[in-house]
């Protein structure tokens, strides 16, 4: 599979725009308004709205706005797919290609910083996959739990288990695999790679006031209870994905998870929610701020999604 977008697409591709930031910044709506001032296409960047199911509690776009602009690299798989960095870029490459043979302009919007790393700087030449280690691991994790194999990914890299949540269990394993794989910690190959971006980009990291932003992030949190966070999570489990999908460890479901199993009362687990998602966006701001050359543009209370969609514009421009 290519590993850059082809010579002919090279030619007449624009500098694609990555708009990032933690959770609840405003990239969707941003990204809507710059879809319509740059004549572009969404794709998202988030490495858990690619599976199937998963919508409130990944803050997929609404229908409203996926039929406004089209949006690619959602609702692709099943939740037992696991889907790696390297495999993100190739699908990324291919629906580049796609969007700007129709001569429109590609805008990826997310937060997960493994992809990001993969389109910008490329994946390290020994990221291999091995499927009977990885499902060991995995099933180690349903066995003795998240914190047993994420205290053994701090041990042998402190610099990797940092950035990662203790409830995302896909890459806690990940991060294993790399090293049972490899005999490296996986923040020694990233340091060591060499930069490979598979086609030109620009970063935009937008962040708000830290007060501001945590105040959204429980607003966020109560408007995804309402919407029926519950309900999504209980019918994953009852159809069956509970021992088959890691992607419910991570944020949000792991939390519902624990209100159905009767391990916590409800507005603990909604205090819980708010508490890992305001932790998360600050892992999220610290990561940016050391891994990616990006400007950035903090949000006010008197900005809106037209008037941030017009800085990046300009800045495109320029």
């Amino acid at each position: 599979m290519k590993d850059k977008i082809s010579p002919e697409i090279a030619k007449i591709c624009p500098t694609i725009p990555i708009l990032t930031g933690p959770t609840a910044v405003g990239k969707t709506s941003t990204s809507i308004e710059l879809a319509k001032m740059i004549d572009g296409e969404i794709v998202s960047i988030d490495s858990r709205q690619l599976y199937k199911y998963l919508d409130i509690g990944t803050a997929k776009p609404t229908l409203r706005e996926q039929t406004e602009i089209p949006h690619h690299l959602i609702d692709l798989f099943e939740p037992t797919v696991q889907v790696s960095a390297g495999e993100y870029r190739r699908l990324a490459i291919d629906v580049v290609e796609e969007i700007v043979s129709k001569g429109k302009t590609p805008i990826f919007v997310g937060g997960s910083g493994m992809y990001i790393n993969a389109l910008v700087h490329g994946i390290f030449k020994d990221s291999a996959s091995n499927p009977e280690i990885r499902n060991r691991l995995m099933a180690e994790i349903e066995e003795k739990g998240n914190v047993t194999l994420y205290n053994r990914l701090m041990d042998i890299d402190p610099d990797s288990a940092k950035k990662i949540h203790i409830n995302d269990a896909k890459r806690i394993t990940r991060g294993l695999e790399i090293y049972e794989i490899t005999g490296k910690p996986p923040s020694q190959h990233f340091q060591t790679q060499e930069n490979n971006p598979a086609f030109p980009t620009k970063i935009f990291v937008l962040t708000r006031e830290r007060s501001k932003l945590y105040k959204r992030i429980n607003l966020r949190v109560n408007q995804m209870i309402e919407e029926g966070l519950i309900k999504e999570t209980e019918d994953l489990l009852n159809n069956r994905y509970r021992s088959a999908m890691d992607e419910l460890k991570t944020l949000g479901y792991q939390e519902v998870i624990q209100f159905l199993d009767k391990e916590v009362e409800h507005n603990i687990m909604v205090e819980n929610l708010k508490m890992n998602t305001r932790r998360y966006a600050k892992r999220q701001l610290t990561w940016l701020r050391h891994q990616l050359d990006a400007e950035w543009i903090e949000l006010q209370d008197s900005d809106n999604a037209i008037s941030i969609a017009k800085k990046i514009t300009n800045s495109l421009k320029s």
